[in-house]
């Protein structure tokens, strides 16, 4: 795959985008993306525009307290931290983490902005026992055999058979009794 393809499936990528988010101004540090509120609580050299915010936004971000969003090679990048009140809080996402972050991560001295979501929206949890007992996918369930172990069955015998050049497989007989009388 060359590079102007690449850039085709990009632009492509970029169009289907276009309006599924909407950026609406309420203050100079309100505003609301799809009618979710947030407010702008540090913008460092300009680096807040809340139409590229827009159009690089996902829903996944809906369940982080805070978003810092940071340019490099004219591309906004977004990360999203927790609050240590909030459920999903885990300490290498917490809020205290956000200047390690820029140190660390980003560019040095690149723009950025930092932005607190005022409604935090938490991924609804679903109970994994309670969506297989209703999936209609079949599942087989192995029964345990009321055989005694292999050394102990005298009434059978195995051969091992070659299937293949370095595959076998074995076969199980049930052994037949023979009389005594018989020999």
């Amino acid at each position: 795959m060359n590079r102007a393809k690449i850039q085709e499936y990009i632009d492509q990528r970029e169009e289907q985008r276009v309006d599924l988010y909407h950026y609406e101004e309420q203050s100079e540090n309100d505003f609301l993306l799809n009618g979710h509120q947030y407010k702008l609580l540090k913008n460092y050299r300009e680096g807040f525009d809340g139409e590229q915010l827009a159009n690089r936004f996902s829903n996944i971000l809906n369940k982080y307290d805070y978003i810092v969003g940071d340019w490099g090679y004219d591309q906004l990048r977004l990360k999203g931290f927790y609050d240590p009140d909030n459920p999903l809080f885990r300490p290498e996402q917490g809020v205290e983490t956000i200047e390690d972050y820029l140190y660390e991560d980003c560019n040095f001295g690149c723009p950025y902005f930092i932005v607190r979501n005022c409604d935090v929206r938490l991924p609804k949890r679903r109970n994994r026992r309670h969506r297989r007992e209703h999936s209609p996918a079949i599942r087989e369930r192995r029964r345990k055999l009321n055989q005694p172990e292999p050394r102990k069955r005298r009434h059978q015998s195995a051969k091992r058979v070659k299937v293949g050049n370095h595959q076998q497989k074995f076969i199980i007989h049930q052994r037949v009794k023979r009389n005594q009388n018989e020999k």
